[in-house]
């Protein structure tokens, strides 16, 4: 997590490739599948960050399965810079984070290559909070898309469903701002199947309206192990707490927790769980509809040269 809390936007950052004059899906033009150069907003920045984050020129796979070749300038710089990419009515993620200052959030500049490799939180001590996965550091190179701060932001639906988005940070942490707190409480004793557990941790997952009015429990959602529950997920008991999601995959079962893969796992680390990620991570940009389905956590469909 940034050390700072969230003003307007968290990183109101996009993923995507978009060339000058580019159509982006769920803004005035669409771009289908079949379209040359198509592919999903993350999927591409995914790709430049995996080709090492380059300033200049990489390609990528587009949906088609065509290689296509790109830019940083043309196709990486304008997700972050440019109005209503990531949709009608968004913002330019520039709009939040457009320099190192405290009058930009997170002190972050999103305008320009140099800005996103110094991160977010450039003036504290010590500086900088890597965007893209590399170690902690200015100038770190070993990027890794796979737990870097920019996937989560743009990646984490907020939880439970029918929250408000809110882009300051006094609703992150539950309705009264104790909630993710009395879980994280709770991880660091040891994760027991305790009084504290059955009487305090489990009714947030089991009852409605624990996380605001009209939500519904989170066992609406994740109530057993079987492919009819949303990440074959099991929140209604500690066996299934503890089993984590996607439980019925090879290998089975990711921590919900911090714990290293596998079950039985008591190496808990709740800074890096996943519980903790689905609980406080607003969806980015602000303005994008919440959608409990997996299709669009991705972002748009763009392509290049359109």
């Amino acid at each position: 997590m940034f050390k700072k809390p969230p003003l307007i936007g968290m990183l109101v950052a996009g993923a995507l490739a978009i060339s000058a004059g580019a159509c982006v899906g769920g803004s005035k033009s669409m771009v289908s599948e079949g379209d040359p150069g198509a592919i999903k907003a993350v999927d591409l920045l995914a790709t430049w960050v995996g080709a090492g984050a380059p300033n200049g020129a990489f390609s990528y796979e587009d949906m088609s399965g065509n290689a296509t070749d790109a830019n940083f300038d043309t196709d990486i710089l304008p997700l972050f810079t440019k109005d209503e990419i990531w949709g009608e009515g968004t913002a330019a993620c520039t709009s939040c984070h457009f320099d190192n200052s405290e009058d930009s959030y997170h002190e972050m500049d999103l305008s320009s290559y140099e800005g996103m490799m110094k991160g977010a939180d450039v003036n504290e001590q010590p500086p900088g909070v890597p965007l893209f996965g590399q170690s902690m550091g200015v100038g770190m190179t070993d990027f890794d898309w796979g737990h870097s701060k920019m996937k989560a932001r743009l990646r984490n639906n907020r939880m439970p469903p029918g929250v408000e988005f809110d882009i300051t940070e006094e609703n992150r942490d539950g309705p009264t701002g104790k909630e993710v707190g009395m879980i994280e409480a709770w991880v660091a004793s040891g994760a027991k199947n305790d009084a504290t557990f059955q009487n305090m941790i489990l009714p947030m997952f089991t009852t409605d309206e624990v996380w605001g009015e009209g939500t519904a429990a989170c066992t609406s959602c994740h109530f057993d192990n079987s492919e009819d529950s949303y990440h074959e997920m099991d929140l209604s008991t500690y066996e299934g707490v503890m089993k984590g999601a996607d439980v019925n995959e090879q290998p089975p079962g990711v921590p919900l927790f911090g714990q290293s893969m596998g079950m039985g796992m008591t190496d808990f680390d709740w800074g890096h769980g996943k519980m903790k990620e689905r609980l406080r991570n607003n969806r980015m940009p602000p303005g994008i509809e919440f959608d409990i389905t997996e299709e669009n956590r991705d972002g748009p469909i763009v392509a290049h040269g359109m």
